[in-house]
């Protein structure tokens, strides 16, 4: 069958140029009516529509009622605008370290994005403010009320937050001329899009950890899914044929991840806010989740078409065929965006409200029954953001041994254990009846905070990822037109030789990190905190791998770092931490003063001693800075027996082939003999 020919199939003249603005802003229009359309064809048909108050209840108005979700649309897809922008300057080649033209344009157009999402946030903001005080936004007393909103309700805090954050990025977007800065802005972006999450549906439910970790997930992908290709159809418009293809081609990549991230998180928060599957066909909230995984399955499509059809297109330098249908899946994403933001808006099958069957169950999220150890090997909590991470870490591993082994390279079969075991054992903590239990157990708690400064990073740092990437990964291509791309290995060599990489794996400084940080958590208000919030959860989560891994990885030294120690070295800091570690588990078993003594005392387990059970954590601490000694040490003798080993070889080696420098300290030691012989 022939393949049919279209404007787009037939070879251009000038397929090296810039293309032209076309009818562009048209096509802008027609994404925004998309996503406004189904928007509002959602409220309607789900019930999230708004409606008059009944007589003699607060009533925020009909203009807040529309006009909080359309600000809430126009600060999604502002978001996606900067994020895409931004996304697009780090993937499209560079010149001698210098932005392409289309990437310049593209920060700039990040800058105006950024004001638009500022702006937004600030009516989805004051709408808000409307709605949770059921007054019409005409008549809110801002003066009176907004500090307050901010200052102690969720909801505008994290408005606050992502106002803040997008006016930042607003400001110096325009000054940035540097793809490291890029860089740095686009993460600032990403960031700045999670807050809302931690506010939402899922932060306020049963179950709210697995809701909210999944949402995060969701969000991150589909904002880097979405707004990559909105780059590619904005600024690909005017980039040359050769720096449009190279960025869609790695876009692609990075496409099919996010399409699996966003589908697999997507489901796993559907079925928390659902509870089963009946409610997905007698719900309106069902139906709407329902459309979602229709565009899912519609944008699919258009991915696997692009991989097919398009992307060999731009090979051939026609890209008006990728241009087109770019445009058309966009649209498409623009109305997804409008049907979720009208999903956060209906009223889900299972209650916002956690029941309160227990004080524990309320302020968790989950029953927790008296501890056993059958309990903690069945009472699993999946989380979306472990296994999308842990799926991640093993996928890419795994792909870069296999690139190795095609190209009849060895890599040792041990390393590849290591990283799988630590993996094994970070998911085990984090999805196991030990994260069931610690919420509400100081010694369950403390075994998984030893877990994941210690065992996991060793573990983790003996697969020597960086290592197996900097030999698996190519190098970045030169493109036709003279520009050069930064492939992973460019950037993971770019975050080794930088000032902060070098300051923070110092060993004085991750000493620091790793002792201190363990004091000033537990004997401040930290601890307490961290237990009352997922966000305190999640941050406390990272914090623990990150001063394990900066502390631990230079001690296994198989990883290039911005300095190497000795082996000796190796050891005085593997040893300098031990009594810092002892202090701490001794100063916790012996106190008398229960740590987080609010949070334990809230839960009102009748089966726990909060006291008694904090000195058995206490144990755990002191007990726990003897393992890692054992394995570090034997691998850091192991690595200096073996480097003997080959120093012992290369002096054979030279010696064989008749170095000179060793011939002649070999004659000077004999005439010292001989002339000691004559002098007796």
């Amino acid at each position: 069958m022939t393949e049919p020919r279209d404007a787009g199939s037939r070879p251009d003249r000038d397929a090296t140029r810039p293309g032209t603005a076309g009818h562009f802003p048209w096509v802008a229009a027609g994404w925004l009516l998309a996503g406004v359309g189904v928007l509002v064809i959602a409220l309607v048909v789900g019930g999230g529509r708004p409606k008059p108050a009944a007589p003699g209840l607060p009533d925020p108005g009909m203009l807040t009622g529309w006009g909080l979700p359309i600000a809430k649309l126009a600060m999604d897809l502002a978001a996606v605008g900067a994020v895409g922008s931004l996304l697009f300057g780090v993937l499209a080649p560079t010149r001698a370290g210098a932005l392409e033209p289309a990437a310049t344009r593209a920060v700039r157009g990040a800058a105006a994005c950024a004001w638009a999402w500022a702006v937004a946030a600030a009516l989805t903001l004051a709408f808000t403010l409307s709605d949770f005080l059921g007054i019409p936004v005409t008549r809110l007393g801002y003066r009176d009320n907004l500090a307050g909103f901010v200052a102690e309700v969720t909801q505008g805090r994290s408005l606050a937050v992502v106002f803040l954050l997008a006016v930042i990025l607003a400001a110096t977007a325009r000054g940035v001329r540097t793809l490291n800065g890029v860089a740095l802005l686009l993460v600032l972006a990403v960031t700045a899009t999670l807050p809302p999450a931690l506010t939402g549906h899922s932060a306020g439910a049963a179950d709210h950890d697995i809701a909210t970790s999944s949402l995060l997930v969701h969000i991150v992908a589909v904002t880097l899914w979405v707004g990559g290709l909105v780059g590619l159809a904005v600024y690909g418009r005017r980039a040359t044929t050769p720096a449009l293809g190279s960025a869609a081609t790695r876009y692609s990549s990075l496409a099919l991840w996010c399409f699996a991230a966003a589908g697999f998180s997507g489901l796993v928060n559907a079925w928390v806010r659902l509870g089963g599957i009946a409610p997905l066909v007698t719900s309106s909230y069902g139906w709407l989740v329902l459309g979602k995984i229709a565009a899912l399955a519609v944008l699919g499509w258009f991915g696997w078409w692009h991989r097919r059809r398009t992307l060999p297109a731009l090979g051939r330098k026609t890209p008006g065929g990728f241009r087109r249908f770019a445009a058309a899946e966009a649209a498409v994403m623009a109305a997804t965006i409008g049907l979720a933001v009208a999903l956060s808006r209906t009223p889900t099958p299972v209650p916002e409200e956690v029941d309160r069957q227990s004080t524990a169950q309320a302020l968790i999220g989950w029953a927790v029954p008296p501890f056993s150890w059958s309990h903690v090997l069945t009472l699993w909590r999946p989380d979306a953001l472990v296994l999308v991470a842990a799926a991640t870490g093993v996928v890419l591993y795994l792909r870069g041994v296999w690139r190795l082994r095609t190209r009849d390279l060895r890599w040792p079969v041990g390393r590849t254990v290591s990283w799988l075991a630590g993996v094994a054992v970070t998911v085990f903590v984090l999805c196991s009846g030990v994260a069931s239990y610690a919420p509400a157990m100081f010694s369950v708690h403390m075994a998984q905070h030893m877990t994941l400064t210690m065992l996991s990073p060793i573990l983790l740092a003996m697969g020597a990822p960086v290592t197996l990437a900097l030999r698996a990964l190519p190098a970045g291509r030169r493109g036709e037109d003279g520009g050069r791309e930064r492939g992973m290995r460019e950037w993971i060599l770019t975050v080794l030789h930088s000032r902060v990489v070098r300051v923070v794996t110092h060993p004085l400084v991750a000493l620091a990190l790793y002792v201190l940080s363990l004091y000033a958590f537990y004997f401040t208000g930290l601890f307490a905190s961290a237990m009352s919030s997922h966000t305190g959860h999640l941050l406390m989560t990272f914090h623990f791998l990150a001063v394990g891994s900066l502390y631990f990885w230079p001690i296994i030294g198989l990883d290039p770092m911005p300095r190497r120690l000795p082996p000796v070295g190796r050891m005085l800091l593997l040893f300098a931490s031990m009594p810092f570690h002892a202090f701490f588990g001794v100063i916790v078993m012996t106190t008398t003063t229960v740590l987080g003594a609010e949070w334990f005392a809230g839960l009102r387990l009748p089966w726990l001693d909060p006291l008694a059970d904090q000195n058995v954590g206490g144990g755990i601490a002191w007990a726990a800075a003897e393992v890692p000694v054992i394995i570090v040490l034997g691998v850091v003798f192991a690595q200096w027996v073996r480097a003997d080993a080959r120093e012992a070889k290369r002096t054979d080696r030279r010696a064989d082939a008749g170095d000179s420098r060793l011939s002649d300290y070999n004659a000077m030691l004999a005439r010292l003999a001989a002339r000691d012989e004559s002098g007796r």
